[in-house]
């Protein structure tokens, strides 16, 4: 990979890791008055944290394993984090941080990485990258779900996206994942036990 490639991932590297701080100080905001109250806000900010976590691991593991690059800085302070709550479990202690992530049905990480190419073919279209009168219809079909499932897809575009390997293809290496994804997806099934 040339340098401008190395560049991009350096780049993202460094939103992921601001992203992160910014959502782990959210999260600790909820904290803050020691009330340990589950709310909908606060799951919603915990998962968001944890979605942020996984995409820095395997964007680590990732860039080493695929590119032999190392990326800097480390992230320490999450690194740091992490050791907290893996001390908390290793003494049989499960952390709020963990149990309010719970709530509905969470997508297994293939299934999410599935869904995110459908989400990027649209947004490839929306940008005239790919040409396609109807790419929510194109989704729809594909992966067997109907207009409302691709309109919360959408809504939950971030979410969904983060750690999805799909950044570095071409428009149209992109529109065949989408129909690879979708072709899976539609005979799995919604959290099917291939998926995870």
């Amino acid at each position: 990979m040339d340098d401008k490639g190395i560049n991009w991932y350096i780049e993202e590297w460094l939103k992921l890791l601001e992203r992160e701080e910014a959502a782990f100080q959210h999260l600790c905001s909820f904290y803050d008055d020691k009330q340990y109250v589950k709310t909908h806000e606060k799951s919603k900010a915990t998962k968001e944290w944890w979605l942020l976590v996984n995409a820095i691991l395997w964007m680590q593991i990732r860039t080493k394993a695929q590119l032999n690059h190392d990326l800097y800085p480390a992230p320490i302070k999450m690194l740091a984090r992490m050791a907290n709550i893996a001390e908390e479990l290793s003494s049989g202690l499960v952390s709020t941080i963990i149990s309010d992530v719970s709530g509905g049905r969470p997508l297994w990480r293939a299934e999410r990485h599935d869904i995110a190419y459908g989400v990027a073919y649209i947004k490839a279209v929306r940008r005239g990258e790919l040409e396609d009168r109807s790419p929510n219809k194109t989704v729809r079909q594909a992966y067997d779900v109907t207009a409302r499932t691709v309109q919360r897809w959408m809504h939950k575009e971030q979410e969904i996206s983060v750690g999805a390997p799909f950044k570095h293809l071409s428009p149209q290496q992109l529109k065949v994942k989408m129909l690879e994804s979708g072709s899976r997806y539609s005979k799995l099934g919604r959290g099917a036990p291939e998926h995870n």
